[in-house]
């Protein structure tokens, strides 16, 4: 059976954010494969469907992102490269923006994919502390402290990633990184994950990761 999906490349005239899951979903026609004139209520029915992500954070998610960076409701997904919006510095795979700019890159660095990739101790897996490690040697290269919100964030993608790509202990197939964060595809052998992505699971998880960043940053 032929995949209804398939991976296809962005062109130059593609629209594409800083964020892996969004971006695959556009690579693989789940969302407009241009990423522009996306609703908030088709980002809430994919984000359920395809990362098995709860109703509330689904809409939190969704209205948030277009409130913040669309207009009516809507969005391109280059709108959620507004720096210092929700996109914010010390990205885990996209370098900052240079002083004076607007939006950030939404290429992949590939030198800090590597990193990311480097990090694991294990040949096959990048664990939850390794990623949590990462999120540290990125936090200790900021200009300036996060805003409370853009910790927020940033540890959020943690908790999101780690739920998204991981097993029940936390432990992410280095092949899933590569291809999610490095080829912005859905990875091959994946499947959404079977318990939930909600609101009390993902904050619980995002401050663990707080007091987890702390202790390495002392």
């Amino acid at each position: 059976m032929s995949n209804p999906h398939p991976f296809i490349k962005p062109t130059a005239d593609d629209s594409r954010s800083p964020c892996p899951a969004l971006n695959a979903l556009a690579n693989h026609s789940i969302l407009p494969h241009d990423g522009r004139n996306i609703s908030a209520f088709r980002l809430i029915s994919v984000l359920r469907e395809y990362y098995n992500v709860s109703l509330p954070l689904a809409i939190l998610l969704s209205i948030g992102g277009t409130l913040k960076c669309g207009r009516h409701f809507k969005i391109d997904l280059e709108d959620l490269a507004r720096h210092n919006v929700i996109e914010h510095d010390a990205s885990l795979t996209h370098a900052d923006a240079l002083p004076g700019d607007r939006y950030a890159p939404v290429d992949v660095d590939k030198e800090l994919l590597q990193h990311l990739l480097d990090s694991s101790r294990n040949h096959d897996v990048v664990t939850f502390d390794d990623l949590v490690t990462v999120r540290a040697n990125r936090d200790a290269t900021l200009r300036r402290p996060f805003t409370r919100a853009h910790g927020i964030i940033a540890r959020g993608e943690v908790a999101l990633t780690v739920q998204t790509l991981g097993d029940e202990e936390g432990n992410m197939p280095k092949k899933y990184i590569q291809e999610w964060f490095g080829e912005e595809r859905l990875p091959h052998g994946w499947t959404k994950p079977a318990t939930t992505i909600g609101i009390w699971i993902t904050t619980r998880i995002s401050n663990w990761v707080g007091e987890l960043l702390k202790k390495k940053l002392e």
